[in-house]
Parts: C-alpha cells; sequence; structure tokens
C-alpha cells in the first residue's frame, strides 16, 4: 500500500476513535462515579493500545515493502551490470576483430611490398648484367679497332725554373780573405 494512503487511514482510524472515546466517556460519567475513573482510563488504554498495533502493523508493513524494494533494486543493478558486461565484451570482440583485420591487411601489404622488392632487385640485376655485358661487348669491339702499339706519355716534363735572386752568403768575424 502506498505511503500516502497508509497515512490517510490512520488518519481516518484515529478521527473515528477519539469521539468513540469521548462518548465512552460520557457514559460512563453519568454512572458510577468509581466506574467513570475506570472506564475512561480502560478506553484510553485500549485506544493507545489499537494505536500501538496500527504502529506496529504500518512498521512491518514498511519494513516489507523496504525488502521488496531492496529485491527489486538488486535486481535492476544486476541486470544493469549484466548489460554493462555484455556490452564491454561486445566492445572487445569489435576491438579484437578489428585488430584481426588491420594485421591481415598489414600481412598481404607486406607480402605484395616483398614481391615488388624481389622484381625490382630482380630488374636491376638483369640490367646490371646486360651494362656488365655491353661494357665486355665495347672493350672486345674497342681492342679489335685499335691496333696493338703501346702508347706513349704524349706530355712533357717542364724545365725547372731559375731562382730569382742569388744564394745568401755569410760572413764570418775574423776570418781570412
Amino acid at each position: 500500500m502506498p505511503r500516502t494512503a497508509r497515512a490517510l487511514r490512520t488518519t481516518a482510524t484515529a478521527c473515528l476513535l477519539v469521539p468513540a472515546v469521548v462518548a465512552l466517556g460520557a457514559c460512563g460519567h453519568a454512572g458510577n462515579a468509581r466506574h467513570n475513573g475506570g472506564s475512561a482510563a480502560g478506553a484510553a488504554e485500549e485506544a493507545s493500545a489499537e494505536e500501538a498495533a496500527l504502529r506496529k502493523e504500518e512498521a512491518s508493513e514498511i519494513s516489507a515493502d523496504q525488502e521488496a524494494l531492496a529485491v527489486i533494486e538488486s535486481r535492476k543493478r544486476e541486470e544493469e551490470a549484466e548489460a554493462s558486461a555484455k556490452q564491454t565484451e561486445a566492445k572487445a570482440k569489435a576491438r579484437a576483430k578489428k585488430r584481426e583485420k588491420a594485421a591481415e591487411e598489414a600481412a598481404k601489404r607486406k607480402e605484395k611490398e616483398a614481391a615488388a622488392k624481389k622484381k625490382r632487385e630482380e630488374a636491376a640485376k638483369k640490367a646490371q648484367q646486360q651494362q656488365q655485358q655491353q661494357q665486355q661487348q665495347k672493350k672486345k669491339t674497342a681492342t679489335a679497332k685499335q691496333p696493338t702499339t703501346p702508347t706513349t706519355n704524349a706530355r712533357k716534363t717542364p724545365p725547372p725554373k731559375k731562382a730569382i735572386s742569388a744564394p745568401p752568403t755569410a760572413t764570418v768575424p775574423g776570418g781570412s780573405n
């Protein structure tokens, strides 16, 4: 039962009990004076007992509602945690697939690069072999065209240069001349 409904019920019960207590008290007053004091006290005790019973009942209802609410909240938290775990797992799987796909693409790219490098190396080797063959053919044709006479150096060495001034002379004191 909602909290407001319980509060209204409690208020209505109290409103009904107060006039009943007053009416009983008035009836007892008309009779014997000894019974009058006893019946008023009994009615008050009865009213407080009923009120205490209502409070206990409300407290038990509140605790039952709180327990039910706690159970519902714990289920909700469990469901949220499971949903979060599933979402995290799905994201992890997606990242793993993405990494795997990137690794496959990288492997394919490396294979293509290796094949292209091998082709370039083979082409360079062929070009080098062809160049060597052409050089050998040029040497063969060059030796066939030229006579076998040894070549002499056409350059002559220039004569040594003359000094501009005479060599220095040294005089010795006390020497003979």
